[in-house]
């Protein structure tokens, strides 16, 4: 075959893989009511489309993404209605100008800096891992979509991602694919904060961060350390109060008096990078201190049973106030948006199951459920490869970005977040003196390890801090 007919070949390619570019959509993959028939990709993938169809009429229409000199994915064309697959298909491959040059920018576009030319800054551990090693490749490629995706990121994004700021910018790309995958748009028109996300009359300011220790490397590649002993401490001392430091430090900045600003909810999402290995165990230090609320246990046998007991401290050498939902000097502060899934093991699944699988690499989740059976109050474990049909049977469309996204909503905000803003996160509100929790999974992570295993190596764990996973 000449290089030239490579180029224009037009080939097939997993729905997933065709979501992930799809994620540089305004509203990301999304095309209700219609439904993608098939995904396709041209050549060497400088260009791809899909053919949707139309469940009610019965028609078929395209689209097709071709990429800029940037590399970024931008919509080119949509047609149809069309009666027949084969006419679609005729059609997109037309439309999606297989081996021509790549799209040009538009006039005043600053180019994006490419992801992996590195810097006088040199790089960090874990963003070696992920550009060297081929069993991070399916991460890899899912980060470098979503960056491509991101629709204004600042000046020092990809310095930043390449060196210590790595967890922060890694949770950013993770909040884009979560918001995109769920029909959001976002904008980036200002400094900060970092996003505006919108759905038909409803929106929302988001400023991302993230607990680290005081020290440049914390949670980063490095020995596993793990929760402490005493549960009392576990949920109200030193994990507790670095969530309260950082959200406290957040607020200091006053986000709500911007122009563009007030008058508007606004919420913080916060993920937590302290140790390697503390996503796997910080979380419910998290809501003990937002609601000021320490879940116990009590009763014995079938009388067991969760209650919220109130705190007016956190136990910490501190002493940080408990319940700051409770604060009303926050009540400019609409929720607080939480996830340990905002890590390399996330984004090498979703690589890997869109179909970036470096021959010899299988991956292996595992981890622990919520119990939804009413009165249930021990998680129900997994172990499951990760391409097997068990595992993508856990969700109604398989593993999606949003699964580990929470939402706690402040009862005294004085500008609520709607719930269907954000319609696939756990959203965790008070009711009646409890909190409580609505999510539209039947299945939701608690907290996970994912293992990596090359053919002829011994098994690894994904990644470099920790998480539900470690990245």
């Amino acid at each position: 075959m000449a290089v030239g007919d490579e180029q224009r070949l037009i080939t097939p390619i997993s729905q997933r893989q065709f979501e992930l570019y799809a994620l540089s959509l305004e509203r990301g993959p999304n095309f209700d009511p219609a439904q993608i028939f098939g995904s396709y990709q041209a050549g060497r993938g400088s260009a791809s489309g899909c053919i949707l169809l139309d469940p009610e009429g019965g028609t078929f229409t395209t689209l097709a993404l071709r990429r800029r000199v940037d590399h970024r994915w931008v919509r080119v064309e949509e047609g149809g209605p069309l009666p027949t697959p084969e006419a679609a298909l005729d059609h997109l491959s037309i439309s999606m100008r297989a081996g021509e040059p790549p799209e040009p920018l538009p006039p005043g576009a600053r180019r994006r800096p490419l992801l992996v030319k590195t810097g006088s800054r040199g790089t960090s551990p874990e963003f070696d891992l992920l550009t060297s090693t081929i069993s991070h490749l399916p991460a890899l490629m899912a980060l470098g979509e979503c960056y491509l995706a991101l629709p204004n990121p600042d000046a020092n994004f990809v310095t930043d991602l390449q060196t210590n700021n790595f967890p922060s910018r890694l949770f950013e790309l993770y909040l884009l694919a979560c918001f995109r995958e769920q029909g959001l748009i976002v904008r980036q028109e200002h400094v900060s904060p970092d996003f505006l996300i919108e759905n038909d009359d409803a929106a929302c300011w988001i400023e991302a961060v993230t607990a680290n220790s005081e020290t440049p490397r914390s949670g980063g590649i490095g020995d596993w350390v793990h929760a402490p002993v005493d549960r009392n401490e576990r949920m109200t001392g030193a994990p507790a109060e670095r969530f309260a430091k950082t959200l406290r430090g957040k607020l200091q900045r006053n986000y709500h008096e911007l122009d563009h600003v007030k008058g508007m909810p606004f919420a913080l999402a916060i993920a937590d990078f302290h140790e390697s290995g503390s996503m796997v165990w910080s979380r419910e230090a998290l809501p003990t201190y937002l609601y000021g609320l320490r879940a116990d246990v009590e009763g014995e046998g079938v009388r067991r049973r969760a209650i919220g007991t109130r705190i007016n401290n956190l136990t910490g050498k501190h002493g940080i106030p408990a319940g700051l939902f409770r604060d009303p000097e926050f009540a400019h502060l609409s929720a607080v948006i939480f996830s340990n899934a905002a890590t390399l093991a996330k984004f090498n699944r979703m690589g890997f199951l869109a179909g970036w699988r470096p021959p010899g690499l299988t991956m292996t989740r595992r981890g622990i459920l919520y119990d939804r059976t009413p009165g249930a109050l021990e998680p129900i474990d997994f172990n499951l490869p990760v391409d097997s049909a068990d595992y993508q049977a856990l969700w109604p469309w398989g593993e999606a970005w949003c699964q580990e996204l929470e939402v706690f909503h402040n009862p005294q905000a004085t500008r609520p977040t709607p719930f269907d803003l954000i319609p696939g996160a756990t959203h965790w509100f008070e009711s009646g003196g409890d909190v409580e929790c609505r999510t539209m999974w039947a299945n939701s992570v608690i907290s996970s390890i994912t293992h990596l295993r090359m053919a002829g190596e011994p098994e690894k764990t994904s990644g470099a801090r920790s998480e539900s996973e470690r990245p």
